[in-house]
């Protein structure tokens, strides 16, 4: 998907360019996301209060919502200012490295200030098992299930009742389209 290898991209240039940022500060943001082009989309950010039910990542930094005919993954609020944050490349030691950063992070922020969006008419299942939200396509793919957002795979990231919440809506929601 041509934003994953945006984000990525970027990511990958930011770190090249920050060393001694990412030594120093452990709490930067991590985005990962990989989905083939045909199972998800790239959708304006989705506000969380029009959402059908919506779930935030243990750290704040990730939410999933649940729209009428979509599933959102997203960065937070927050999390989208952590990424915009001058803390980030205030550590930089050296004025041309910090300036190329920040630079970085100016291409950055456009690109994560929008969500992706996987169809619920393709979703098979919804359920959470061994400590991790399961969204299953037809082939037993898992939906965002190398999406990484924060500290770790973003499926294992929610709170364990609202992982199962959500997923019992999701089941609903899929149901209702039918």
């Amino acid at each position: 998907m041509k934003l994953a290898h945006s984000i990525l991209a970027a990511s990958s240039l930011l770190a090249l360019l920050t060393p001694s940022a990412r030594a120093q500060d452990s709490t930067g943001l991590r985005v990962s996301v990989q989905v083939p082009d045909s199972v998800a989309h790239v959708v304006d950010r989705e506000r969380p209060r029009e959402a059908r039910f919506a779930i935030v990542s243990r750290d704040g930094k990730a939410e999933l919502l649940l729209m009428d005919t979509t599933i959102v993954a997203q960065l937070t609020d927050r999390g989208l200012a952590r990424i915009d944050s001058r803390e980030i490349t205030d550590t930089i030691k050296g004025t041309g490295h910090r300036i190329l950063a920040r630079m970085a992070l100016g291409a950055i922020v456009p690109l994560m200030d929008h969500g992706i969006a996987y169809h619920l008419r393709d979703l098979a299942d919804a359920r959470y098992a061994n400590g991790r939200l399961l969204l299953v396509r037809a082939n037993g793919d898992e939906v965002f299930g190398d999406t990484e957002i924060g500290n770790g795979p973003l499926m294992e990231s929610f709170q364990p009742d609202d992982a199962r919440a959500f997923a019992g809506r999701a089941r609903a929601a899929r149901a209702r389209l039918r």
